[in-house]
């Protein structure tokens, strides 16, 4: 068995972000491929080898009994394997009942993960059943991720079957993602058969297919370009090319470059690959940026670079910015950027401010610094 990892934090797990929503840097499911469970093996959990023997009963009574809370999860940890395995619903109930503290909270997470190995369905329940807020919405999300592995058609039924929460909505969203890894086929069709999701399909198409690109990027972005004309959803393209682009940005921007002609779906996708150049590598972005045309998309990929850029590097952004004077950069693009140098170096900022030369530029590099949003 695999050791028992703690993959969650009491943060709240976003599993989209970057400006387009994409799902940013996650790779392949860490778990191995899909393995469909059977209730005889889920039966037969309670008699994996290897595992320390444990009477329930007789170890509440020892824990009960510890008057040290730091020695009573020691020795739950010692057996928390076998109990879960043995009577996974009992461990956890007890679990729940002691004093709230960041240990036992750890411990109940470890003891979920556990339980999901056999029978995430239950896991998921017990979760849905006990916690809230950020615990729950972090527990079903590594719950879903696992399920989908073992088997995500089962897993996405039961998940839909659920009141609507966010906390599920969320751990419907992982679970495509990690699904669609292995059977985006079957994930795409289960979307488009099921009228009932309502305003969850686009979200869940762009998991998918998000999903889909981190194992097969050219077949994802193909399917994707195709379905998203059919419902006049270019951000759904431009989403997958972006997942694609987090880990070969020279082969994705080719593609598009290759397959795709102008209109919104280029326009939108080249905007997603001028943010994650900016994230990764501004200045192979400026080199593939002059090898775009002068027009709409240049500018869309002008302004998503630099406004990017800023963040991390605002002096050299705003050097560029104010030096280039092919692109056409917009109004919030040039304020963005003001700001963000203005935050990292005031003193800097104003030099830079003071030295240019009169101008639509400078006037919106003033408005930074004296609006109910600046002081």
């Amino acid at each position: 068995m695999k050791p028992v990892t703690l993959i969650l934090g009491v943060a709240a797990v976003a599993l989209v972000s970057g400006a387009g929503g994409y799902f940013l840097g996650r790779g392949k499911s860490s778990f191995s491929g899909p393995v469909a469970l059977t209730d005889a093996a889920r039966a037969k959990s309670s008699a994996r080898p290897g595992l320390i023997a444990v009477d329930p009963v007789k170890l509440r009574a020892s824990l009960d009994a510890e008057k040290s809370p730091l020695a009573r999860f020691k020795l739950a940890l010692e057996h928390l394997e076998a109990w879960i395995a043995k009577d996974p619903v009992g461990a956890l109930d007890w679990l729940n009942s002691q004093q709230k503290s960041e240990r036992r909270d750890e411990v109940i997470r470890m003891a979920l993960n556990l339980y999901a190995e056999t029978d995430a369905r239950s896991s998921a329940a017990w979760a849905m059943r006990n916690l809230t807020g950020a615990e729950l919405n972090n527990m079903l999300i590594a719950i879903a991720d696992r399920w989908a592995v073992q088997n995500g058609d089962e897993a996405a039924r039961w998940f839909l079957t659920q009141p609507a929460t966010l906390e599920r909505d969320a751990a419907v969203e992982n679970l495509f993602f990690t699904w669609s890894q292995n059977e985006p086929a079957a994930a795409l069709k289960l979307i488009q058969g099921d009228p009932s999701l309502g305003d969850l399909v686009p979200t869940l198409l762009r998991a998918s297919f998000a999903g889909w690109a981190k194992g097969d990027p050219q077949a994802a972005v193909s399917s994707s370009l195709e379905l998203g004309r059919a419902r006049n959803d270019p951000e759904q393209f431009a989403n997958t090319l972006a997942n694609w682009a987090t880990m070969d940005l020279e082969s994705s921007s080719k593609w598009l470059a290759e397959n795709v002609p102008a209109g919104a779906e280029r326009l939108a996708a080249t905007r997603e690959l001028a943010g994650i150049y900016a994230q990764q590598s501004p200045a192979d972005g400026l080199v593939w940026l002059g090898k775009l045309d002068s027009g709409p998309e240049r500018d869309a990929a002008a302004n998503a670079l630099t406004t990017g850029w800023s963040r991390s590097s605002p002096a050299e952004a705003a050097a560029w910015a104010a030096g280039q004077t092919i692109s056409q950069l917009a109004p919030e693009s040039i304020q963005d950027i003001s700001r963000n140098f203005l935050m990292r170096d005031p003193a800097a900022f104003e030099a830079w401010r003071a030295a240019l030369p009169e101008g639509p530029f400078k006037e919106q590099t003033k408005q930074v610094g004296i609006g109910p949003g600046d002081e």
